[in-house]
């Protein structure tokens, strides 16, 4: 189900609340130019997910409120911000207590309306883009795929069976991979549920071929698609979080089987460098480097405070700059930490609760 156009966009303004908010006019909100969105997911139940942007030109926040509902007046985004994607001029937005996408344009930051998946108890917690006419939406809840049309907005099909909880997805032209966390501690008390693991969905077929076992909370996944290769990061489970590593399993997506795997304190997410040689990886101690190429470990090349909580790591492809999300205590405002290639902290800025998603444009 679609929901676009101003008419439609008004009437969802009364099921997500109008925000009260004063334009900052001190600056021009759209700069032209190269800049990023940063995602903030706010906190479960608060309806308060922000979304942010900033400019290269103006090297900080265009904004110093939330900039989505400084463009939109009569519309929030909602509640648990979860992913975002891009493709062209057109952003995606998951908003997983919601049940819905938001689509804006990227160029103005307005809203283009909203697809909301059927049924109730919806839950969308991540988007990959394959092209033009083909994307994917997975579910929490239901445990399934929606395929949608990301240029029309339409959903071509619904519920395609995957693992238990999946929450990352990637693609190529072939395959949707996606990560099957199975709720974390559930799955190990449920041995019978179809979880730590990756299922392989063949995009022709909108149908399961495989699956690839990769450890106890698998959540997060990066693709190589230049070398063919896919990266799952698992945490293990809560329960063992003081005393079990995680780690990071490499694939060979020609053959989809394991090639390697680094046992390794991880959270949940990571990112691939611009040479696609290294990975970047976030735990309680900060940013670890592990560099692909040969026979390496991970190294700690920055360290975060103590109170500090390191939420999301992004690669500017423009410069190979390093965004790091920093949620602080998950309950105030976050901030964006930039560094540069020698681990430099170049720029800070103040963006909403809970950052996490972070796409750049141009």
């Amino acid at each position: 189900m679609l929901l676009i156009g101003m008419s439609a966009l008004l009437c969802l303004s009364s099921c997500v609340g109008t925000p009260e908010l004063i334009i900052n006019s001190d600056y021009d909100l759209t700069p032209e130019g190269k800049g990023a969105y940063i995602l903030c997911e706010g906190s479960q139940g608060q309806n308060n997910t922000t979304l942010w942007r900033y400019s290269y030109r103006e090297s900080k926040s265009v904004s110093t409120q939330d900039y989505f509902n400084t463009l939109n007046p009569t519309l929030k985004l909602g509640d648990t911000g979860n992913s975002l994607k891009i493709k062209g001029d057109t952003a995606y937005i998951a908003i997983t207590s919601n049940g819905s996408i938001e689509l804006f344009t990227i160029s103005t930051g307005k809203s283009l309306g909203r697809i909301f998946l059927p049924g109730i108890k919806r839950s969308p917690r991540d988007i990959t883009i394959v092209n033009d006419s083909v994307g994917y939406i997975s579910d929490f809840h239901s445990h399934s795929l929606t395929q949608f049309n990301p240029t029309t907005f339409e959903i071509k099909q619904d519920m395609i069976a995957v693992g238990y909880a999946p929450e990352s997805i990637v693609s190529n032209e072939k395959y949707v991979f996606v990560a099957n966390s199975g709720f974390g501690d559930y799955a190990f008390d449920h041995p019978e549920i179809k979880a730590q693991n990756v299922s392989v969905v063949d995009i022709s077929m909108n149908k399961e071929i495989a699956l690839i076992p990769i450890g106890p909370n698998v959540q997060s996944l990066q693709i190589n698609t230049s070398k063919k290769l896919l990266y799952a990061l698992f945490t293990h489970l809560p329960r063992y979080d003081k005393d079990s590593l995680g780690g990071i399993v490499e694939i060979d997506l020609t053959t989809l089987k394991e090639t390697r795997r680094w046992l390794y304190k991880v959270s949940k997410n990571f990112a691939l460098s611009l040479s696609g040689d290294s990975l970047l990886l976030l735990n309680s101690e900060g940013l670890s480097i592990l560099n692909t190429v040969g026979n390496n470990t991970p190294k700690i090349v920055a360290t975060s405070k103590t109170s500090e909580n390191w939420y999301g790591v992004h690669v500017s492809p423009f410069d190979g700059t390093i965004f790091i999300a920093n949620a602080k205590q998950y309950t105030t405002k976050g901030e964006v930490l930039i560094y540069d290639k020698q681990w430099n902290v170049i720029n800070t800025f103040q963006v909403g609760i809970n950052p996490n998603a972070m796409i750049f444009f141009q």
